[in-house]
C-alpha cells in the first residue's frame, strides 16, 4: 500500500499524469449478500452511521463486550499510544505466568510497528506515519527464560527529527511537515518509516518499509547499522542518499542518480525453506507508467540464486503476494484517478488523494518462476481489496489456490454502490481506526481458485462467511493450517479480540478469546522440535487494562484453550504491523558500525 502511493511522485515532478486502472466500460458489478443478522440497510441504520455514540450494526455484547466511543478512545486508543521511554531497553522478563517450553530456547521472537506518533507536542496524522520501533524476546538457550529489547529503527530521517523535535519530513499517509504549505509544496521526499516488518536471513536481520530501502539491525542488541555493501535486499535499489524511491527513469543509469531516484524492496519477503527467501524490488518508469516487479530469490548467505522480471502498464504495486511451486501471484487493486495536484503544491500526502475504483474489477498477476511460460492475468468479477496473502499458497490437479484477507467493495455499508469511487483511507486516520463511525470496513478471509491452464476464475469466495480477521500466518509444514486475529462474527468491524486457527482445507475454525481489555494481533508459528507435532504460537495481547503488552505462547494443538505461557513486559508496545522469528545462534559481536 505504501509504495502504492508514491509511484506518482516523478512523473507529477515531470508533468506526466498518472491514472491507474483507467475506468473500463466493461467493468462489472457484484451484488453484495451478508447474513440477515450483520446489518439493517435502511434508512435509521444509514443515519447511525453518523453518529459518533453509535454502532451502525447489531452488537454481540455478550461476546464482543461494549464498544463506544468512550470505551475506543480509553482502551483501543492506548494501544496506539506512543512506545514510553522505558520500552527503549533491554532486561530479563521476570514476571512469567507459565512455563516457557523447552524447545523455544534459543528462537528470538521479532515484532515491529510504528512506536512514536509526536514532535514536539504535534501528533502525527496517521498511525501508520509512526517511527518504526522492534522488540526482540529471546528465549535464553539455558532455558532459565526471556530476554526482552526495545529500540527505535534509528534511520537518518529519525535522527533528525529527534534531535530537533520536529517533523522535518512529509509522510505517506497524511502527516506534513512543520511549516505550513509552502514547506511542503513541490517536496517529493518522504520519510522512511522503517515499520511494517522484521526478518532475519542469512544471520542478518533487516526492517522493511515497501516504499523505502530496508535497513539492517544488529540482531542482538538491534542497534540501526550503516550498510556499506550493496547486497542483500539492497543490491540494485541505489544508495541511501535516493530521495524518492519506487520510480525510475533509466533503471539506476546516470539519470536516476543524478536526481535521487532508486527502487524500492517489498515489505512482505517469504520464506520457503532453509535455502530460499522470496521478495520484489519495485519501480514505476516515470515515463512509460510501466510497473516492473523484480521477483528475486535468494539463499540463505543473501546471494541471489534467481530473478523473474514481470511489467504492467498503470497499475500501482501489490502489498503483498504469494509463492506456490510454480508461480509467484499477487492482485492487482482497483485504483481511480488521483488528485495529483493537491499532493504537488503540498495539500494532502499520498494515500490522501488515492480513490478506490469500486466498479473496476480486480485483476490477479500470475508470474511463472521458471521460464518458457507466459504470465497470466485474470479478473475476478468484482473489485476487492487484498491487504495480505498467505505468504505459501498450493497448486492441485493444474489449479492455484490463493488465501488472502481483504475488504469487499461491493459492501454497500462503507462503499456507496452509488459512486464510481470512495477515498482509500475511508475513517482509517488519525491517532487509531475510528471504528465507532461505521467507517473501517471489515477484512475478510478469501479463497481465490484460479485455473491456470485456462486462465479463469474458478471462484473467489469467504472461507469462513461474516469473520472478520486479520494477519494470516501459516504453519512451517502445514500451509492449509492459517492462523489469524478475530475481531468478530457477522461482519462486524472491530478491533481484534481473539485469535482463530483456520484449516483452509476442511474450512473447520478454532477459537479463543481474550480477556477483557485485551487486543490481540499477528501469530507467529514456531515449529516445535525433537518429532513433536504442532507448533508454538508467539503473539503479543495489547492490555489496557493492565498499561502493558503481554508475549503469550499458546500450543497449536490444544488451541482453544489459549496461553501455556505469558510474559509480562513491564511496559506497553505500541499496536504493531509484523514480525518473525529467529532459531539460529547468532555471533555475539558485530562487524557493521552504527549508523
Amino acid at each position: 500500500m505504501l509504495s502504492s502511493a508514491i509511484v506518482i511522485l516523478l512523473s507529477l515532478a515531470l508533468g506526466e499524469s498518472f491514472s491507474p486502472h483507467p475506468t473500463s466500460s466493461q467493468a462489472r458489478k457484484k451484488s453484495v449478500t451478508v447474513a440477515s443478522s450483520a446489518v439493517s440497510t435502511d434508512n435509521n441504520a444509514a443515519s447511525a452511521t453518523s453518529t459518533r455514540n453509535s454502532i451502525p450494526w447489531t452488537m454481540n455484547t455478550e461476546t464482543y463486550g461494549e464498544y463506544s466511543n468512550e470505551v475506543q478512545h480509553v482502551d483501543w486508543g492506548f494501544a496506539y499510544s506512543s512506545t514510553p521511554p522505558n520500552a527503549v531497553d533491554s532486561y530479563v522478563i521476570d514476571d512469567v505466568e507459565g512455563v516457557i517450553p523447552s524447545d523455544l530456547a534459543g528462537v528470538t521472537f521479532y515484532k515491529t510497528g510504528p512506536g512514536n506518533f509526536q514532535r514536539n507536542g504535534r501528533q502525527f496524522q496517521h498511525v501508520l506515519d509512526g517511527d518504526g520501533f522492534v522488540i526482540a524476546i529471546k528465549f535464553l538457550e539455558d532455558g532459565s527464560g526471556a530476554k526482552y529489547t526495545g529500540r527505535f529503527v534509528e534511520t537518518e530521517y529519525f535522527l533528525e527529527e529527534q534531535s530537533e523535535d520536529k517533523i522535518k519530513y512529509r509522510n505517506v499517509f497524511g502527516t506534513q511537515r512543520d511549516g505550513g504549505v509552502f514547506a511542503n509544496a513541490f517536496d517529493l521526499t518522504l520519510k522512511n518509516v522503517a515499520n511494517t516488518n522484521v526478518l532475519q536471513w542469512g544471520e542478518r536481520l533487516f526492517v522493511y518499509w515497501e516504499a523505502g530501502r530496508p535497513y539492517e539491525l544488529n540482531p542482538d542488541t538491534l542497534e540501526t547499522l550503516r550498510s556499506v555493501k550493496e547486497d542483500g535486499p539492497l543490491k540494485g535499489l541505489g544508495g541511501i542518499g535516493c530521495k524518492v524511491r519506487g520510480i525510475t527513469i533509466d533503471n539506476n543509469g546516470p539519470i536516476d542518480n543524478i536526481i535521487n531516484v532508486g527502487k524500492s524492496f517489498t515489505a512482505h519477503p517469504h520464506v520457503e525453506d532453509d535455502d530460499t527467501l522470496i521478495g520484489f524490488k519495485i519501480e514505476t518508469n516515470a515515463q512509460t507508467n510501466f510497473l516492473t516487479l523484480e521477483f528475486t530469490e535468494y539463499d540463505s548467505k543473501w546471494n541471489e540464486k534467481k530473478c523473474t522480471t514481470f511489467s504492467v502498464k498503470d497499475s500501482l504495486p501489490p502489498h503483498d503476494f504469494s509463492v506456490s511451486k510454480s508461480f509467484y501471484s499477487f492482485f492487482d487493486n482497483p485504483y481511480s484517478e488521483m488528485d495529483n495536484l493537491r499532493y504537488l503544491i503540498g495539500l494532502k500526502a499520498p494515500t490522501q488523494i488515492m480513490q478506490l475504483a469500486l466498479r473496476q474489477p480486480t485483476k490477479v498477476h500470475v508470474v511463472p518462476r521458471s521460464k518458457g511460460q507466459e504470465p497470466l492475468t485474470v479478473e475476478l468479477d468484482h473489485s476487492y481489496f487484498c491487504i495480505h496473502l498467505n505468504g505459501l499458497s498450493e497448486e492441485k490437479d493444474g489449479k492455484l489456490y490463493l488465501y488472502s484477507t481483504g475488504w469487499d467493495l461491493t459492501d454497500e455499508r462503507f462503499f456507496p454502490q452509488t459512486q464510481d469511487s470512495a477515498p482509500f483511507l475511508g475513517a482509517w486516520g488519525g491517532p487509531y481506526p475510528d471504528f465507532t463511525r461505521g467507517k473501517v470496513p471489515p477484512s475478510l478471509l478469501y479463497e481465490t481458485i484460479i485455473d491456470v491452464e485456462k486462465g479463469t476464475v474458478v471462484s473467489h469466495e469467504e472461507v469462513r462467511p461474516g469473520i472478520v480477521i486479520e494477519f494470516p500466518t501459516q504453519e512451517e509444514d502445514k500451509p492449509n493450517m492459517m492462523y489469524l486475529a478475530i475481531a468478530a462474527e457477522e461482519y462486524t468491524s472491530l478491533p481484534s479480540t481473539g485469535l482463530c486457527r483456520i484449516n483452509t482445507e476442511t474450512r473447520e475454525m478454532e477459537t479463543w478469546w481474550a480477556d477483557n481489555k485485551q487486543f490481540t494481533h499477528e501469530v507467529i508459528p514456531v515449529k516445535k522440535q525433537n518429532g513433536q507435532p504442532g507448533s508454538w504460537l508467539v503473539t503479543p495481547l495489547y492490555d489496557a487494562g493492565k498499561r502493558r503488552t503481554t508475549i503469550a505462547i499458546i500450543d497449536s494443538e490444544d488451541f482453544s484453550s489459549g496461553p501455556v505461557c505469558r510474559l509480562n513486559l513491564k511496559h506497553h508496545v505500541t499496536y504493531g504491523l509484523h514480525g518473525s522469528f529467529a532459531r539460529q545462534q547468532l555471533p555475539v559481536s558485530y562487524s557493521l558500525p552504527a549508523l
